[in-house]
């Protein structure tokens, strides 16, 4: 049998980690290794899942604390690296505050076992809420539609920066997180649920099975949905934002030129454009913005990206 770990990062998840870990430790297909990564909570999240290990007698669920919070997106970095050390086949992801169905680790390995040439598998979710009083997900977030009436359906090529399916919905072979991990550098703060589907689509390697493997929950204090940039938004936060795209696409470069791929030549324009983009915005070059915006006006993703320019060329 494949061997699989399960990657969980938390963070003040105290109050909703018990019903994921229970439905984590019943799959049908049990873990081998269940690794936590927690990014300095101050509730009692790390003594919870300590206890719950205990209690529960359970082998190769392993606690690590970060030494310093680095927040969600590189806290699911460094689990891809804690997962390296295993001797896992399957990498899967979680966060602290879902239900998984007690099927799903199974059915997704044996699509993945019957289908080798997939590397990355996501599959469909239901959502519910924690309480009546949350609010829902925004308007302009969309899950992706796959064609109805197939069982697995492949994702189409995506170039630009955005998902499929949340985080914990994927699956990966070892494989394709080693050649991610050999270009995902600690100063690319960008996000595991968007490089990794884009990734796989690019490759030709990633797939959706088309039914229903857990509920995502919606509470408080999700991320899931929330805008980090807006138009008010210091122009260091723009900055930052912009240099996310430049690891990105140099991630996804990299992967493709080492495979051999003919995108890779693609994608190195974009990764050019989002350094010039990165550094035009972080040196202040006021004019220097609009003439990117007219030169290079088709690699921005939509309108919305060159009125950012602008609005945020006027910032100090």
């Amino acid at each position: 049998m494949p061997k699989t770990v399960i990657l969980v990062a938390t963070y003040n998840g105290e109050k909703y980690l018990k019903n994921q870990l229970d439905t984590i430790r019943d799959q049908e297909l049990k873990p081998d290794f269940v690794l936590f990564r927690d990014d300095r909570s101050s509730d009692g999240t790390v003594k919870f899942i300590r206890n719950y290990i205990v209690e529960n007698q359970l082998e190769n669920w392993l606690v690590k604390i970060n030494e310093e919070n680095i927040g969600w997106r590189l806290n699911f970095r460094q689990l891809l690296l804690d997962g390296l050390t295993t001797n896992a086949d399957y990498f899967f992801f979680s966060d602290q505050d879902n239900v998984w169905k007690l099927d799903k680790n199974r059915c997704q390995i044996e699509a993945m076992e019957t289908h080798p040439q997939i590397e990355v598998l996501s599959a469909d979710i239901e959502i519910g809420k924690t309480s009546d009083d949350v609010a829902d997900l925004p308007k302009w977030f969309k899950y992706y539609q796959f064609p109805e009436g197939e069982a697995l359906s492949q994702y189409p090529p995506r170039k630009n920066y955005s998902s499929y399916r949340v985080g914990w919905a994927v699956v990966m072979r070892r494989k394709f997180v080693v050649d991610l991990m050999t270009y995902w550098k600690p100063e690319y703060n960008v996000t595991h649920d968007v490089i990794v589907p884009v990734l796989a689509s690019l490759l030709g390697t990633g797939y959706n099975l088309n039914q229903v493997i857990g509920t995502h929950l919606l509470h408080d204090t999700n991320a899931t949905g929330a805008r980090l940039l807006t138009l008010s938004s210091p122009k260091k936060l723009h900055v930052e934002e912009l240099y996310k795209f430049v690891g990105f696409y140099d991630v996804l470069y990299q992967v493709l030129k080492a495979r051999s791929f003919a995108q890779a030549a693609e994608m190195k324009h974009y990764y050019d454009f989002y350094v010039k983009r990165y550094e035009l915005a972080r040196e202040n070059k006021f004019f220097a913005v609009f003439g990117q915006i007219l030169t290079d006006w088709h690699y921005y993703p939509g309108m919305s990206g060159r009125i950012r320019d602008v609005i945020f060329a006027f910032k100090k």
